[in-house]
């Protein structure tokens, strides 16, 4: 049996089933067939507000003053300059009690006299990188324990996590085609 009454040939006749156009029709016509558009991108939600650090500091006001308010300091307010104490005026709810307070100011001075572990170039990066990611144009990938007990800390497990995130920020920066902040 012949596919083909005029030819011996077991090859199909060349005919597509896409229909061909001409080279300058391809500049004035979408490749979409009629009828069916691609839907727009939706653009990016803008950033409408910006949380304050501690929003209680900064309430949220809903109504506006009838009149403007003259503008006073508290004088009773502490500096909120970052010191090496500034922690112990905070509020914690979850602060373990130290017994021993000669121990814990050992321990404290211990730690002043360490290198910081972050230093402050790698802050003010971080902080424009992650003003990217709030614009949009970058993605940021945060991972890690949470609360992992200090039987656990070991090199293994920091380099297994780290490589873990590693990955993924590969695969999210291929796929999302923006960077992606680790």
């Amino acid at each position: 049996m012949s596919l083909s009454s005029t030819s011996n040939s077991l090859i199909p006749p060349t005919k597509s089933l896409i229909p061909q156009q001409p080279h300058s029709s391809l500049t004035n016509q979408s490749s979409f067939p009629i009828g069916l558009k691609p839907k727009p991108k939706p653009k990016p939600n803008s950033i409408l507000a910006v949380h304050a650090a501690e929003p209680a500091k900064n309430p949220v006001v809903t109504e506006k003053p009838s009149k403007p308010q003259p503008t006073t300091i508290p004088r009773n307010v502490a500096s909120t300059k970052w010191t090496i104490d500034s922690w112990k005026s905070k509020k914690a709810l979850q602060l373990p009690e130290y017994p021993n307070q000669e121990e814990l100011e050992a321990v404290l001075k211990t730690l002043d006299d360490f290198p910081p572990i972050v230093f402050a170039g790698e802050a003010r990066t971080l902080e424009e990188h992650l003003g990217d990611a709030a614009m949009g144009n970058a993605f940021l990938l945060q991972g890690g324990d949470c609360a992992e007990s200090f039987k656990e800390f070991n090199a293994n497990n920091i380099r297994d996590t780290f490589r873990i995130i590693l990955q993924m920020s590969v695969v999210m920066m291929f796929g999302g085609q923006m960077p992606v902040i680790k």
